[in-house]
Formats: structure tokens, sequence, C-alpha cells
């Protein structure tokens, strides 16, 4: 997906001590939903395609390898490989009540939002193998969400210009800019972005986070991926005043 949320989007939390991330599946818009996620759990979702897998698996509620592979493009072994991992991380499970007999395998998420890093009751910062461990995997799968968006943005620049599905001014966005601001008011900006996001992120979609068929008489709607990052630079040394 915070805090690290699998719509597949990605929310950076309040401070360099408690970096957060959220990578999360439309439910309810309710990010106190979340769970944390494991180490395992972690270190199975450190790669850009099993995230781009995860969110294709949300938006169908369940999905066989072979759908995963036919809406991506790439070979049906090589979805059912990274599958497996998630599985083995516990990121996904079987859904054998959508399965046509024994032998089908259909997978869904184990979980819709998962958050992740130095968060209160999840890691300590004491120094201890855990914790450093838990922090390697957080780490690991932040830098994933920042190549799933990479990796969409790049798909984006190389499309010819007027082949895209999406109106040109709807394709793509995006603004880049420091701001300077107190702790405080940078919270409050995060809260304001991540709630207009969590509002966007169930419109369109049931309760399960699997989208909805457009209206008759409706417009078409369109995936977008999204990524809100914030983060603080470190202060510069103070300035010697020598002449």
């Amino acid at each position: 997906m915070d805090d690290t949320e699998n719509e597949s989007g990605l929310r950076t939390g309040e401070t360099s001590a408690d970096r957060r991330a959220s990578v999360t599946q439309p439910l309810d818009g309710d990010a106190s939903s979340a769970e944390h996620a494991s180490r395992d759990q972690l270190r199975a979702m450190a790669h850009p395609l099993r995230l781009e897998l995860m969110e294709r698996m949300g938006r169908r509620g369940t999905a066989r390898a072979a759908d995963l592979a036919a809406d991506l493009g790439i070979p049906a072994n090589s979805v059912s490989y990274h599958l497996r991992i998630l599985a083995r991380g516990g990121v996904i499970e079987e859904a054998p009540e959508a399965a046509r007999d024994r032998r089908d395998r259909v997978w869904r998420l184990a979980q819709l939002s998962y958050y992740f890093g130095r968060a209160e009751g999840t890691v300590s910062d004491d120094g201890t193998a855990a914790a450093t461990e838990y922090s390697a995997a957080s780490d690991a799968a932040s830098l994933a969400v920042f190549d799933w968006m990479r990796t969409a943005w790049s798909a984006e620049l190389a499309r010819p210009k007027g082949r895209s599905p999406l109106s040109e001014e709807g394709s793509g966005n995006l603004f880049a800019t420091t701001v300077r601001l107190t702790a405080a008011e940078m919270q409050e900006v995060n809260d304001a972005v991540s709630e207009v996001l969590q509002n966007a992120r169930v419109r369109h979609r049931d309760e399960s986070g699997a989208d909805l068929p457009d209206p008759i008489d409706g417009d078409e709607t369109h995936t977008y991926q999204v990524l809100w990052a914030a983060v603080g630079q470190q202060p510069s040394a103070p300035h010697s005043g020598t002449e």
C-alpha cells in the first residue's frame, strides 16, 4: 500500500523517531481499523510486483494466479511464485469458497490494511535484534512502495502522447516542493491529505474493497496510483561565521 498502507498508498508518519507507513486496501476509510504488519508480512511485501499483486487482488476480491497474470501481462508461473511468498508471509490466504474444485487455488488478502514502522506497540528502539530486524523489514517495504509508484510513473512517461485511456488532464500529476512548518502544522497537513485520500479510495468500491461496476448512465471510472509522502530534512550544521 503509511503509517505505510496496500491501497497499496503510502503515508509517512509524524517524526523520524516514529516513522510509520501504511499499505491499505479500501474498506471503510477508518485508518484505526488497520492492524500492524508482522515482520514476515513486511518481508513478503517488500517487492513492487507483490504490492501490485496485492492491489489487484484487493480490487478483485479474490483472484487466481491466471487472473492476475492476465491483468498484468506477465507469465502465470512468475505470478504463482510471488503469490507463494505472500502466502508464506501471511499476507494472502486461500479462498476455498470461491474455488471451482479442490485443485483450483483462489486467493484473497488476509487483511485489508497494514501499518508498520517504529510505532508504539510494534517495535521498540532499544537496539534489540528483533527491533532491528523489524525496522529493516519496515524500511524495505516502504522503499518497495516508492518503487511501485516509480514503475507506474515510468510507464506513464513512456506512453505515446494521445495513447492514454484517460484524458490528458487526468492521466498523471506530479507535485513536489518543500514547506516550512512547525511539527504541529505538518501534522495538520498530513491529516488533511490522509482524510482526502481515505475518502477517495472507498468510492466506487464495496465493503471488501473490490471495484464496483460503473453505473450504466454514469461516467467511466479509472484506477489511479497515489503516493503521499512527507519527510523532514535534517537541520543544517551551524554556520561557523568565520570571515
